[in-house]
């Protein structure tokens, strides 16, 4: 760090020290009281009235209970979505006061409390706002009958009750999935006999527990840094895209992120060769996870004196990474096959992908998804080869964060808890203009689907919506560059205060 940016850091951390002694600790405590209370009503109304609100799936006894006075049928459509609604928003105002307090002095026991106050109704609450971990158990049921999840749908398995309460179009196709996972699902249903609600509950049970390791990891690097983890915890811990998604949805991005954020703590920690085979069953969740080997043999290698030795320990690293991976995938025995279904989510012709909303601007009647996608994947993975070159400079987590970033907006299919891959990292940069993408990408995130797992886009007319996810994006980048050209002229941005004093930039 420069001695401009370490002036700079010093100023910031007495104004923020200033700013949090002049805040009467009543008002604070009064705050949190109010954002408990607020979260917990919000998460507790989710839970009880389940997902008759744009419901996907109209298949019973999918969960042990549900509240039929607030649901849509007792209700109504309209007070149903407007109910709804406000608990969306009540759970946002909630997390942005705990910010508040969190800003002004409050710790890490207070952030960690409120979010698993939050989270307990969710967590005994059928799965909301998408019903993959239905799907989950479909592939699973259709493997004890015979069927290769990635050469058929589930429903080839014919009328069986435990491919019931997944969507139709992903009942229909091969799994995208990677082999270890589907094997984990396989081990699943024959332990519980294909009982839908009982696999369900495993996978709610993996998935909190991964919510669990992603806090006391974030919590682990933060420190590292020499920053906040307080604050950190509050975009982990206590953020409502986490909740809804991660907590409530059950989705396998919370197994694939605990692995991959292992990975990055113990490449900090120079153990490099443990990081990337972490990160390699990252990838046996979802390949994506790969991108961190990368990372993680760059950083390691450029420690080295000599290109000669980089070069070794780029190969030896990075090998190792994909050696695991390969050897995983292999066990399974099913082959390859898998990676010709990779693109098969993107049968979904939804808007809030922008390649997707950009082909559907260019021609709604018929849209060249096809070229702009591939132009998309072209340009998202030159972006994706620049910021690894970033390393050396960066450090592991920032270009991690911004490769996942990249993989989302390019993709040719976005699902709003992709966007719990970026946001985990960006927490983590210790950078404010990074900190203030993950909190405007959570927030803006819980409002992208309903409880019953449809799109709040798909209530817009196109190319409306796909004009608003364009537009958005570029007023994003516009900012983003107005930012960058305002940003003092001493070679980094600013960097987030630590209650206890002074910040790092990461990898230092």
């Amino acid at each position: 760090m420069t001695s401009d940016v370490r002036r700079l850091d010093r100023v910031l951390s007495r104004l923020h020290a200033v700013g949090s002694a002049t805040v009467d600790p009543g008002r604070r405590k009064r705050a949190v009281l109010a954002a408990a209370v607020a979260g917990t009503l919000a998460t507790t109304y989710l839970a009880l009235a389940g997902t008759s609100v744009g419901r996907n799936v109209a298949a019973e006894d999918l969960w042990f209970f549900q509240v039929e006075a607030i649901t849509r049928t007792a209700l109504g459509a309209r007070p149903a979505l407007v109910l709804c609604g406000l608990a969306l928003v009540l759970l946002g105002a909630a997390w942005l006061l705990l910010g508040w307090a969190v800003r002004h002095g409050a710790g890490t026991r207070t952030v960690v409390s409120l979010g698993a106050l939050w989270s307990a109704p969710l967590a005994i609450g059928i799965p909301l706002f998408s019903p993959d971990a239905y799907i989950y158990t479909a592939v699973a049921s259709s493997i004890q009958h015979g069927v290769d999840p990635f050469l058929d749908g589930p429903e080839a398995a014919g009328d069986v009750r435990g491919i019931r309460g997944g969507e139709q179009i992903w009942l229909e196709n091969p799994s995208p999935y990677s082999p270890p996972f589907v094997r984990l699902l396989d081990l699943l249903a024959k332990v519980f006999h294909e009982d839908v609600r009982s696999v369900v509950v495993a996978l709610r049970v993996l998935t909190v527990l991964a919510w669990i390791g992603l806090a006391v990891l974030a919590a682990r690097i933060a420190r590292l840094q020499g920053f906040d983890p307080t604050r950190t915890l509050w975009l982990v811990v206590a953020n409502p895209l986490f909740l809804l998604h991660g907590v409530s949805g059950a989705h396998n991005d919370a197994l694939m992120l605990v692995l991959l954020l292992a990975g990055v703590w113990l490449a900090m920690l120079r153990r490099p060769y443990l990081a990337v085979v972490l990160c390699a069953v990252g990838a046996g969740v979802k390949v994506i996870a790969l991108a961190a080997v990368a990372v993680i043999a760059i950083d390691a290698a450029w420690r080295m004196p000599t290109l000669r030795e980089r070069l070794r320990v780029l190969v030896s690293i990075g090998g190792t990474g994909l050696a695991v991976f390969v050897v995983a995938v292999t066990a399974c025995g099913y082959g390859w096959t898998f990676l010709g279904n990779l693109d098969v989510p993107g049968l979904a012709n939804e808007p809030l992908s922008p390649p997707t909303a950009l082909a559907n601007l260019i021609s709604h009647s018929d849209p060249p998804l096809d070229a702009v996608r591939a132009v998309a994947l072209a340009a998202g993975a030159l972006i994706c080869l620049w910021l690894l070159t970033r390393v050396p400079e960066w450090g592991l987590v920032r270009p991690t964060a911004w490769i996942l970033v990249t993989i989302v907006l390019t993709g040719s299919v976005v699902w709003p808890w992709y966007f719990m891959w970026p946001v985990l990292l960006l927490a983590l940069t210790g950078i404010r203009v990074d900190r203030w993408l993950a909190i405007g990408a959570s927030l803006g995130s819980v409002y992208l689907a309903l409880p019953g797992g449809e799109g709040t886009l798909g209530y817009l007319s196109r190319p409306l919506a796909d004009a608003l996810v364009v537009g958005g994006l570029a007023g994003a980048g516009a900012v983003a560059l107005w930012v960058r050209r305002r940003r003092p002229a001493v070679g980094a941005v600013t960097p987030v205060p630590s209650h206890a004093g002074g910040a790092a930039l990461p990898g230092t």
